[in-house]
C-alpha cells in the first residue's frame, strides 16, 4: 500500500532453516521491524537481495501495488523470507516488514475437538504430497507434536491448546499456518441455520403463540454435534420476558432422555417476544422463542367489493367499501387506511388450473401504489379509486386492496380484495405436460417452482385460447415458438466489491409452429430439447399479445452456487443429487472447479482420496449415516 511514495528500497532476508522456529517465535506476527529488534532477528537470516523498486502511484491516492519478484534469481530458492522496506532516501527507526514463503507445499488443516487432520498438496499440480514433515510449535517456538504425511498427503496430530503455528517442510521448502488467526473466512458464503455447538439442545413445542394465562408446553433433546444422544445432564433455564427481565429460573432434569416442562403464563403477563434461555454448563446461551399476544374479538365488519369482470388496463380502478359495527350501526366517520398493490396473475383463470397466461419476460408488473387515508361517510361507505398508471401492460394483473378500518381507539379490522385486469378479451394459455420442481431464479434470487422435463426428449404443452370466464374460444394462426435462454456467466473482481458474478444474456429462437384451435378445444405442441433453460412463447396475431412459460430441461442438482451455475475463481462448486437424504441412502456429489486439476474432498471426519476434476467435473458417492 503506497501513498505519494515514488521509490522504495527493499532488503530480502532468507531465514536460516535451523533457526526458523526461534525466528517465528520472536517475530510474533509483526508488520514492522525496528532497529533494536533487527539486531537479534537478523542474526537468524541471511541477506540475499537488495533492490530499488519504482512505484509511482497516482498523487494523493492510496494504491495497492505488487512488487515484480519473478525475475530475481536470488528469490527463486524455496524458503521463508523477510522483506524490509523503506522509502528511498529516507531512514526511519521502524520500517515496514512482512514475512512470506516460497514453497510448492499447499496445506489445509481441519481442527476437531481432540485432533488435527492435515492435508498437503503440490500447489503446482494439485497432487497429494507424501513424506512432508509437520511440526506444531508453541509461542516460544518449541515443538509440541510432529508427524509425517502418508501417500495420500494426510497426517493426524493430537490437538494442543498451546499450539500457535503449524510448519510443513520438505526438501528445503516450508509452508506454515498461523493457528492464532481466524480459520476459513465464511463472510462471502451463504450460511444458514442455527449456530453449531459441541452440545446441541433441540427445543420444540406444539406452538409458539400463546395468550396470557395459557400454559406453555416445551420439550427438548440433548445431542452432540453429530446428532447422537449425550448422557443426561441438568440444564439451567431462565424464562425471559419481553423486557429482558427473568420471570423464573429453574434447573431442568430429563426423564428417559427427554426434557419436558410446562409453564403457566401469568394472566396479566406482558405481551411480546418471550424466550427460554438455556445454559448447558458451557456459558454459551441457547434461546427458544415464543410469543404472547392478546386475541380480542373484532367489533366491526368491513366489506370490500370489486368488479366481477376484468378491467381493461387503462380503466380506473374502483373498490366499494362498507363498514359497520357488529351490533348494526354504520361505522360513520371511522378512518379507512390502506394501500393498493399490483401483481402479475400467471394462473389468471381459476377454472383452467395449470394454464398460465401473460408474458414472463414483461418487467415492472409488480407495483405498490401510494397509501391512502380517508373517512367513511355517514352511511359507513366509501370508494377507493386509483387512476391507471399501467395502461401499457400486456399481461394479466390483479390489483390487491388491503384496507384497515380503525375503531375509535385505533384497533384495526383488516380485509383484502382483488380486481382482475386483462389486456384483451381473450389470451393464449399454456400448460406444460410435465411436473414442476424448485429451481433457482436468478432474477429474484430465490427458488421458485418451475416446470422441468428430461433432457434430450420432447417437451410437450397444451395450448388454449380463453377469456377470463374460462371459456375456450376458437383461434387460428397462433404462433408457438421455442426460445433457448442462454446465460454466459463470468466473474469480475474489483477492489471495492470483490468478486461479482455477471452474465451475458442471449435468447436463441430454435423452432416455430403454427396452431389452430377449435372452440371448446385445445392444441398440443412439442419441441425437442437438450439440457438447459428454455422458454415457450405463443403469439396471438390479432392482438400481438404473447403468453410465455419458462421451463428447464434436464436434472437440476442442489448446488452451492444458488443454481446460477457460476463457479467463483477462488471457490469450488458442489452439487448434490437430492435436497435431503434418509439414513443409509447414498449421496451423489458432483464437484466442479474453476480449472481442471487435483484436489482433496473431506466430508465431515471422512476423507476420500484425491479428486481429479476435468472439464466436466468429478463425481463422488458416499453413504449418509444417521444418529442412533
Amino acid at each position: 500500500m503506497a501513498l505519494n511514495v515514488d521509490n522504495v528500497d527493499v532488503n530480502f532476508f532468507r531465514v536460516k532453516a535451523d533457526a526458523l522456529p526461534a525466528f517465528l517465535a520472536n517475530w510474533e506476527y509483526r508488520n514492522a521491524l525496528s532497529s533494536w529488534e533487527s539486531e537479534e532477528l537478523l542474526k537468524m537470516a541471511d541477506l540475499v537481495y537488495s533492490g530499488r523498486f519504482d512505484l509511482n502511484p497516482q498523487r494523493n491516492t492510496r494504491e495497492r501495488l505488487l512488487l515484480p519478484l519473478n525475475g530475481i534469481e536470488a528469490l527463486q530458492q524455496p524458503g521463508v523470507y523477510l522483506a524490509v522496506m523503506q522509502q528511498a532516501g529516507h531512514y526511519g527507526y521502524t520500517n515496514p516488514a512482512t514475512l512470506f514463503t516460497l514453497s510448492d507445499i499447499g496445506v489445509s488443516l481441519h481442527s476437531y475437538h481432540d485432533r488435527l487432520d492435515i492435508f498437503t498438496q503440490g500447489l503446482e499440480g494439485g497432487a497429494a504430497l507424501s513424506a512432508v514433515e509437520l511440526r506444531l510449535l508453541d509461542e516460544k517456538g518449541q515443538t509440541l507434536a510432529q508427524g509425517t504425511t502418508d501417500k495420500q498427503g494426510h497426517a493426524q496430530l493430537a490437538k494442543n491448546s498451546k499450539a500457535r503455528l503449524l510448519l510443513a517442510t520438505q526438501q528445503g521448502q516450508t509452508s506454515m499456518i498461523d493457528l492464532s488467526t481466524p480459520a476459513l473466512d465464511l463472510a462471502e458464503f451463504d450460511i444458514a441455520g442455527p449456530e453449531g455447538y459441541s452440545k446441541q439442545f433441540f427445543a420444540f413445542g406444539p406452538r409458539d403463540l400463546y395468550r396470557p394465562g395459557e400454559t406453555l408446553i416445551v420439550n427438548a433433546l440433548l445431542r452432540d454435534a453429530d446428532g447422537k444422544p449425550l448422557p443426561a445432564q441438568p440444564v439451567k433455564v431462565d424464562i425471559v420476558k419481553p423486557d429482558d427481565q427473568v420471570a423464573r429460573s429453574f434447573v431442568w432434569q430429563p426423564q428417559d432422555g427427554l426434557y419436558q416442562y410446562q409453564y403457566q403464563i401469568p394472566e396479566g403477563g406482558p405481551t411480546g417476544n418471550w424466550s427460554l434461555r438455556f445454559n448447558l454448563g458451557d456459558n454459551q446461551p441457547r434461546l427458544y422463542g415464543f410469543k404472547v399476544e392478546d386475541f380480542l374479538p373484532e367489533r366491526m365488519a368491513l366489506d370490500i367489493t370489486a368488479q366481477k369482470t376484468p378491467l381493461h388496463p387503462d380503466a380506473q380502478l374502483v373498490f366499494d367499501v362498507t363498514g359497520r359495527y357488529l351490533y348494526g350501526a354504520p361505522a360513520s366517520g371511522n378512518r379507512l387506511q390502506g394501500q393498493v398493490f399490483l401483481r402479475p396473475q400467471r394462473e389468471a383463470v381459476s377454472s383452467l388450473p395449470g394454464y398460465e397466461f401473460g408474458s414472463v419476460t414483461e418487467e415492472s408488473l409488480s407495483r405498490n401504489m401510494d397509501e391512502f387515508d380517508q373517512a367513511l361517510d355517514s352511511a359507513g361507505k366509501a370508494q377507493v379509486a386509483v387512476d391507471s398508471s399501467w395502461a401499457e401492460v400486456k399481461s394479466p394483473l390483479k390489483a390487491i386492496l388491503q384496507a384497515s378500518l380503525l375503531e375509535s381507539g385505533g384497533r384495526p379490522v383488516t380485509r383484502r380484495a382483488e380486481q382482475a385486469i386483462w389486456p384483451a378479451d381473450a389470451l393464449p394459455g399454456i400448460r406444460p405436460l410435465f411436473n414442476k420442481q424448485q429451481i433457482y431464479d436468478y432474477r429474484s434470487d430465490s427458488y421458485q417452482a418451475q416446470p422441468v422435463v428430461d433432457e434430450n426428449t420432447q417437451a410437450g404443452f397444451d395450448i388454449v385460447y380463453a377469456n377470463a370466464a374460462g371459456e375456450k374460444l376458437a383461434a387460428s394462426g397462433l404462433k408457438a415458438r421455442l426460445v433457448r435462454e442462454r446465460r454466459d456467466y463470468y466473474w469480475q473482481w474489483s477492489e471495492g466489491e470483490g468478486w461479482q458474478s455477471l452474465y451475458d444474456k442471449k435468447d436463441l429462437p430454435l423452432a416455430e409452429q403454427t396452431l389452430d384451435i377449435a372452440a371448446n378445444g385445445s392444441a398440443k405442441v412439442s419441441f425437442p430439447v437438450e439440457w438447459g433453460a428454455y422458454r415457450i412463447e405463443v403469439v396471438d396475431p390479432q392482438s400481438n399479445l404473447i403468453t410465455s412459460l419458462r421451463f428447464w430441461a434436464g436434472y437440476s442438482w442442489q448446488d452451492n452456487t444458488n443454481g446460477s451455475g457460476a463457479v467463483r475463481p477462488d471457490q469450488v462448486k458442489l452439487k448434490l443429487d437430492k435436497p435431503a437424504y434418509k439414513p443409509g441412502e447414498k449421496v451423489k456429489l458432483h464437484i466442479e472447479a474453476p480449472a481442471a486439476g487435483q484436489g482433496v474432498f473431506a466430508g465431515g471426519i471422512q476423507r476420500w482420496p484425491a479428486v481429479v476434476a476435468g472439464a466436466g467435473g468429478a463425481g463422488r458417492r458416499c453413504r449418509c449415516r444417521g444418529a442412533d
